[in-house]
């Protein structure tokens, strides 16, 4: 009777805590709840979803309201399942905005469908359809964003390719509508970038393209560069003196960011300077401040790039036939030499080049150097005379040695740099008696401002070895389209301008952002063994290709031949049987590659099968042992417990 109450109590008791449990867990959680609605956190390895500081610092100041309107259409997420995990990852990135900004921004969740006023405004603003049925219906996934002051910034279509960049974007965006004054950028070219209406030229391409974006005027360096300006470019700094390189190094001195375009041999000079009957370009650098700066640029050095090499036209041989070949001085960067990690060059798919030079790190520089454009391994560093006037494609090419290292031919420096004046502003005096006669007739002229031997806060700054990648020719064709003149561009070196001048004309925060982490994570090991087996198919391929290109060359001699009658020779069986073994050779070499596809696919399968076993059946299985065991191990105690009470 007393071990029946006993066992009655204990199960009462069990009961008891169970229900107890049960109501701690919901209290715990309707607490958690309320308590840390705002508060999370990121336990992924690139800390995906983890807002930067730089974009804390420019929600935090944002003043004006700013509208989000985020079109989904859910026929185009739900065909994808990629696609809805990121819509969502979108969204709630999108709501972490909005409760960073103290109410500043607010976000309108819009799902567009066919033939719906919602799609009407969709279309309105700009955003990109995606074909979502047979019979032409559009999907949407983009935003826009709106001011009160009627501003619109758009991100047409949010594509997950562009994922590592999405909180760039949607920062710059928010940025841009919280501050809508067009940004001012100031041009210092020794090279005719702008138009001259009393010259008749229009200005070049890629300078009418910023205009469409930014109020861009042209800057002489008469008086010290305007303060109001939000980005200074200098382009092929020649004939510069002191004091010319003195406002360029107290500007950036005073924190201001700077794009510069440095060249050991400029094509375009070098193209006016014929028709003028004048000796080539020699050149432009800024050693003096680059020294000072902690940038190597060498001005009689040229990078030449067998991979990148571009096919020029290199005179006649002997017979007068034309010979094509490879110029190595001329180079298309496309693929890995062009940084994917950097907002600027992220999304850039090829730029071309034309006798660049390159850039280097000197030793004891503190500050941070982050390569956008490089050559590849099989480069060479080539002596800038050897490019000059008459240069010798043919002979670069047979004379060429690989260095086995790429080339920087663009990058972004970013620190504190010392100035490249450090015993203060150089004497001119012919500056000065202009600016005396023009205090004499009372017009306004700039005053200095105090001397600075060192930048007064990190600076970024991009430098670009080459200035024929802005040059019209090397980038664009033009083309008449019903009687108009329109310009087809056939690499991105535009868009690498318009994207560094729009990343560097932004606040230091949005500058400091970079490329986030992807939420794909590949299977390295897969990979590695599918490259493995591709090497091997590869090398099976190119087997093959040699076979039949042998074939092809037998081929021909067994091909019939037209006599002089008219009439074809006739196969021998001798010539036959050669055929016949030929082709059972092709046969079983495509066996052989057929093989190795599916021994491909079979090594791919048995990891992929095994991955499953462990993380579906293994870890379940360790989890049932490790209970199955603290069961036993409870029961024995409980045992011992009654002996040692019996």
């Amino acid at each position: 009777m007393g071990n029946n109450l006993k066992s009655w109590d204990r199960s009462k008791l069990g009961l008891s805590g169970l229900v107890v449990t049960f109501v701690f867990f919901i209290a715990l959680h309707i607490f958690s709840t309320e308590t840390f609605r705002t508060v999370s956190i990121d336990l992924t390895q690139q800390k995906i979803f983890t807002l930067s500081e730089g974009t804390k610092d420019i929600l935090s100041k944002v003043r004006e309201p700013v509208t989000i309107r985020l079109f989904v259409s859910d026929e185009l997420v739900q065909q994808s399942p990629g696609l809805k995990d990121y819509a969502r990852s979108v969204r709630e990135l999108l709501e972490r905005y909005v409760e960073l900004s103290n109410g500043r921004i607010k976000l309108e969740i819009i799902r567009p469908e066919p033939f719906s006023p919602e799609e009407d405004r969709a279309v309105g603003f700009g955003l990109h359809g995606v074909p979502i049925t047979q019979a032409g219906n559009l999907g949407y996934f983009g935003l826009a964003g709106t001011n009160t002051t009627d501003d619109l910034d758009v991100i047409s279509f949010i594509s997950p390719q562009r994922e590592r960049f999405l909180e760039y974007d949607l920062t710059r965006l928010v940025s841009n509508l919280a501050n809508p004054k067009r940004k001012k950028i100031g041009y210092v070219s020794s090279l005719p970038v702008g138009s001259d209406p009393m010259k008749r030229y229009a200005p070049w391409e890629v300078i009418a393209q910023l205009r469409k974006r930014f109020d861009v005027e042209r800057i002489t360096l008469e008086n010290p560069i305007p303060e109001d300006l939000d980005l200074l470019l200098v382009i092929h700094p020649r004939d510069m003196d002191d004091t010319d390189r003195y406002y360029i190094d107290q500007h950036v001195m005073r924190g201001n960011n700077t794009i510069i375009f440095v060249d050991p041999f400029s094509e375009e000079a070098t193209r006016g300077n014929q028709m003028k009957r004048q000796p080539a370009d020699d050149g432009s650098d800024l050693n003096k401040l680059f020294k000072a700066w902690g940038i190597r640029y060498d001005k009689s050095k040229v990078v030449g790039d067998r991979i990148g090499a571009q096919r020029v036209s290199a005179g006649r041989n002997s017979l007068g036939q034309p010979i094509i070949t490879d110029y190595v001085a001329w180079i298309t960067l496309s693929g890995g030499r062009i940084k994917k990690n950097d907002v600027v060059t992220g999304e850039l798919e090829q730029i071309n080049i034309a006798t660049s030079g390159y850039l280097e790190k000197a030793e004891g520089a503190t500050y941070k150097m982050d390569p956008l454009l490089i050559s590849s391994k099989d480069a060479m560093s080539l002596n800038v005379a050897d490019t000059r006037t008459q240069p010798k494609p043919t002979e670069l090419i047979k004379n060429f040695k690989a260095s086995g290292k790429p080339f920087v031919i663009s990058a972004r420096f970013t620190g504190n740099f010392k100035s490249g004046f450090p015993e203060g502003r150089p004497k001119d005096k012919i500056r000065a008696d202009i600016r005396k006669a023009a205090l004499r007739k009372g017009e306004k002229v700039p005053k200095f401002q105090k001397h600075l031997k060192g930048s007064v806060k990190p600076v970024s700054l991009i430098v670009v070895a080459d200035t024929d990648i802005l040059v019209d020719r090397f980038w664009v064709r033009q083309q008449d389209f019903f009687g108009q003149r329109i310009s087809v561009p056939v690499a991105n070196n535009a868009d690498f301008l318009t994207n560094a001048v729009d990343n560097m004309a932004g606040t230091a925060a949005l500058i400091s952002l970079r490329s986030r982490g992807v939420t794909s994570r590949p299977f390295h090991k897969v990979e590695e063994i599918k490259r493995a087996a591709e090497h091997k198919y590869r090398s099976t391929e190119q087997g093959l290709l040699q076979k039949l290109k042998e074939i092809e060359s037998k081929l021909k001699d067994l091909q019939t031949k037209e006599t002089k009658e008219g009439k074809t020779v006739i196969l021998t069986d001798k010539q036959k049987e050669a055929i016949e073994k030929f082709r059972r050779e092709s046969i079983f070499v495509r066996k052989e590659l057929r093989s190795v596809q599916l021994a491909l696919r079979r090594d791919i399968d048995q990891l992929d099968a095994s991955l499953k076993v462990i993380n579906i059946g293994f870890m379940p299985a360790v989890v049932i042992l490790f209970a199955i065991g603290l069961g036993l191990l409870r029961r024995r105690n409980a045992s011992r417990q009654r002996a040692v009470v019996s």
